[in-house]
């Protein structure tokens, strides 16, 4: 009954919404942020990081099974959270508190949904699909290469993605500081430089992922 009750208080909450957050973060984030950058480096390599994580089914089994927990878990926590902020305004509101909430943390709640939006769409294209297949090194892989270019030869697709990777760069810059903040390591104040490594590492995040729909409708 105590440890329920320590899981459902203000900061237990904030706690699980931080770490279901740096679960996605580290084991997922990071490491496709670095396979979409092997993109660039042309067909050969990108379709054969594809078939290495093909061969690592379990794993990535694993992982994916992980990152759905750690996703859903992440959403009813942000609900919850998001609620409990609107009553403790509603009772304590003040101008100057708003005015100092930055614009990525009024629209966390809105970022998130749209995040989770664009990552159902993006299972949909390339996870769930059926992949066509090409030649590599006398094997028969999945041409994930050729699947991201004719999915991004159509502006509408690539605009879409950009628009997302925006929410992306808000919600990942005030979910950075504010899971610092959380588990005590940092204590916000005027000019922290903590918001501005956040600011810095969710925008080139946000960049990198957009670089190759930008790439792959050039190319």
């Amino acid at each position: 009954m105590k440890s329920n009750a320590v899981l459902f208080s203000s900061i237990g909450q904030k706690l699980v919404l931080a770490t279901s957050g740096l679960i996605m973060f580290l084991l997922f984030l990071i490491p496709h942020m670095g396979g979409n950058i092997l993109f660039l480096f042309g067909p050969e390599l990108f379709n054969s990081y594809a078939e290495h994580l093909h061969k690592l089914v379990p794993i990535v089994i694993g992982i994916e099974v992980l990152m759905l927990v750690s996703i859903t878990v992440h959403m009813i926590m942000g609900i919850r959270v998001a609620l409990a902020n609107i009553r403790a305004s509603d009772r304590r509101y003040t101008l100057k508190s708003s005015k100092e909430r930055s614009l990525a943390a009024k629209l966390m709640p809105v970022s998130g949904v749209m995040i989770f939006i664009f990552i159902v769409k993006h299972l949909l294209d390339f996870t769930l699909r059926e992949k066509p297949v090409t030649d590599l090194h006398g094997h028969e892989v999945a041409d994930v290469y050729g699947m991201m270019i004719d999915k991004f030869s159509d502006p509408g697709n690539v605009a879409f993605y950009l628009v997302f990777m925006v929410a992306l760069a808000l919600h990942l810059s005030h979910a950075l500081q504010s899971a610092v903040q959380t588990y005590g390591i940092h204590v916000p104040r005027e000019g922290s430089r903590i918001k501005l490594v956040s600011a810095l590492i969710a925008i080139g995040m946000a960049s990198t992922f957009a670089i190759m729909p930008i790439v792959a409708y050039i190319r």
